[in-house]
């Protein structure tokens, strides 16, 4: 790393060689731009670890040089540097995971509304048949109306997931 007077000329001259404004390294390490302006103009000398990681991420930074530079323990930059706290590469890759996740379960949910419609379905049917018959075992029939009920909810959950 080039001598520098803080790590703000540093962090100012590779985002400017990156071709990114103060907003937009802001946004990809998902801190404020008046973080980056604070950091770039030496009121922030230590700027948190995971900030530092996006530094190595969108700027191509050495994240141990870095985190020695704004004077974070051996400890905190070993801890840092082999990614226990979790990398942008590692926290993307997980967001991925979820949102795929997320697809299958809802495709699922969706497969179980459609059986659930279709349980309905048939089975007003049959309900209806049971009221309409004058000598049905009262427990049966009380049965019968708590299945109704419990499919009529059953429908209703469904809908606020899909509103």
């Amino acid at each position: 790393m080039e001598n520098y007077n803080n790590i703000g000329e540093l962090i100012k001259k590779a985002r400017k060689e990156k071709g990114y404004s103060a907003r937009e390294l802001a946004k990809l390490c998902d801190i404020s731009h008046t973080e980056i302006s604070n950091i770039e103009k030496g009121l922030r000398v230590k700027p948190a670890i995971l900030t530092l990681k996006g530094f190595e991420k969108y700027l191509d930074l050495d994240f141990k040089e870095l985190a020695q530079a704004v004077g974070y323990a051996p400890e905190t930059i070993e801890y840092g540097d082999n990614n226990v706290i979790v990398s942008f590469e590692r926290y993307d890759k997980k967001v991925q995971e979820f949102e795929s996740k997320i697809k299958e379960l809802n495709a699922d949910l969706l497969i179980k509304k459609h059986l659930g419609e279709d349980i309905k379905e048939y089975y007003d049917i049959v309900f209806d048949y049971l009221k309409s018959q004058n000598n049905v075992d009262e427990k049966l029939m009380k049965k019968a109306e708590y299945i109704y009920v419990l499919l009529d909810n059953l429908m209703e959950e469904y809908a606020k997931k899909n509103n």
